[in-house]
């Protein structure tokens, strides 16, 4: 179970960017930000939720995560209170059907994906939320359990960690050993590790005698303990590890298949891994950057796969070939199935084969959506295909431009945003300081 939280530190653009990232189900929505304040508009320009907030991130369960003065809450499409706006933090499971709260007294508690308390705020901490919400993983003091919906406890069972369920287990830890439990609060593999991390692709690292191994969910050793480290587990067949013949990716046997000694091994996803490769050269501006902008608060702690000042983002295939060099200067991540690069101050993109799609030549690129980027040259903003045909050249007027989505592209003009279709036609008219992506909800 990954577990996504709202932070109130997000700043409003990421706020804005992130509501384009949810996969949402119903009517496309958009965030839109005016003196300071977010709210939700529809395909026609009309407003959901009217302005009044200070972040409003979409989700991909429906709900919309709000922040208004110091405390965050969740909203209805409608605009009405689901989850009261109390709270300092949220963190949302990935099955998406559980809201987990925090007060300012550092109190947890849960409330249903309907708005319906679930757990009272009273703990000091929750992890495993099972997905029809009738298991949890709770802490109170030192003390971990776990209780029902109704808060009373499983068993008398009580461990020194519970972690988050993933493929339907999660890691306990008891007298300073790892085992297994089942989204029941049963234990079906006994603490008896020395280390162990969640199930991925049908398997689970673990640590025995200093080294790790991988097993399956009746705890059958697949793969002996021989391994220094595991830095990715099991995904598409492959995880990735340092092993006795160096680092890479092995699979489900064994087999060291991709040897990479890549400061960052990430998993794989649709046929491609990210990886990390450190520079000769150290970014001294790009790392006093980063340093000012952490002192001033603008940013929280960057995810584990964040770039380091010194390192170069690039993606392997299956057969550890360099779909994506780490070569370029900056490496936006795949969306749509395509990578932006950025070589010698010039922006292109790049496919998952690794076929060079459209060479560096933009000012400024925005990544793609339905098959279509917003591309800068010298002379105006256009519109381009995956392969890098002109679809179309956007009036003189546009200074900026977002992502396509729902057939909708978010444009400035005169330093407002609204909305174009892919024919060049306003849609919405530009009448707000930031507008997002229309997504799903």
């Amino acid at each position: 179970m990954n577990v996504w939280k709202i932070s109130l530190s997000v700043a409003v653009t990421a706020c804005i960017l992130v509501s384009g990232a949810g996969l949402l189900h119903a009517e496309p929505l958009a965030v839109v930000q005016e003196h300071n304040l977010c709210g939700v508009i529809d395909g026609t320009g009309n407003f959901r939720v009217p302005l009044g907030y200070e972040r409003i991130v979409p989700w991909k369960n429906g709900g919309l995560i709000v922040k208004k003065g110091e405390f965050c809450g969740v909203l209805g499409q409608d605009g009405k209170e689901i989850v009261p706006i109390h709270y300092i933090n949220i963190l949302i499971p990935d099955h998406g059907k559980t809201y987990l709260v925090e007060n300012d007294e550092a109190h947890w508690g849960a409330y249903s994906s309907e708005g319906k308390e679930i757990l009272p705020v009273c703990y000091d901490e929750i992890t495993a939320v099972a997905q029809g919400n009738d298991y949890f993983g709770v802490r109170k003091g030192i003390d971990w359990q776990f209780v029902r919906a109704d808060g009373s406890p499983v068993s008398t069972e009580v461990f020194a960690y519970i972690g988050e369920f993933s493929e339907g287990m999660t890691v306990i830890k008891q007298q300073n050993k790892w085992g297994y439990a089942n989204t029941r609060g049963e234990i079906v593999l006994s603490p008896q590790y020395e280390g162990a991390k969640n199930f991925s692709g049908d398997l689970a690292a673990v640590k025995s005698q200093g080294k790790w191994g991988f097993i399956d969910q009746q705890g059958i050793m697949k793969i002996q303990p021989q391994y220094s480290e595991v830095y990715a587990g099991f995904a598409e067949g492959l995880a990735a590890v340092q092993s006795p013949k160096g680092k890479g990716y092995i699979d489900k046997h064994g087999n060291l298949l991709l040897p990479r000694e890549s400061r960052y091994l990430g998993q794989f996803k649709e046929g491609v891994a990210e990886i990390h490769e450190v520079k000769k050269k150290l970014d001294v501006w790009r790392t006093l950057a980063y340093g000012a902008s952490v002192a001033l608060g603008s940013i929280g702690l960057p995810p584990k796969n964040a770039l380091k000042s010194n390192e170069k983002r690039g993606y392997i295939d299956r057969q550890g070939r360099e779909v994506v060099p780490t070569t370029y200067d900056e490496v936006v991540p795949f969306s749509d199935g395509m990578a932006l690069v950025r070589k010698d101050k010039k922006w292109g993109a790049v496919s998952r084969d690794g076929k060079m799609s459209i060479r560096p030549q933009y000012l400024a690129m925005r990544p793609f959506g339905e098959g279509v980027a917003a591309v800068r040259t010298d002379s105006s903003w256009q519109l381009i295909d995956k392969n890098g045909k002109l679809l179309r050249k956007l009036t003189a007027d546009v200074t900026d431009a977002g992502v396509m989505s729902k057939g909708l592209l978010p444009v400035c003009l005169g330093g407002k945003w609204g909305y174009m279709n892919q024919e060049g036609e306003m849609v919405i008219a530009p009448n707000f300081a930031q507008a997002g992506s229309f997504v799903e909800t």
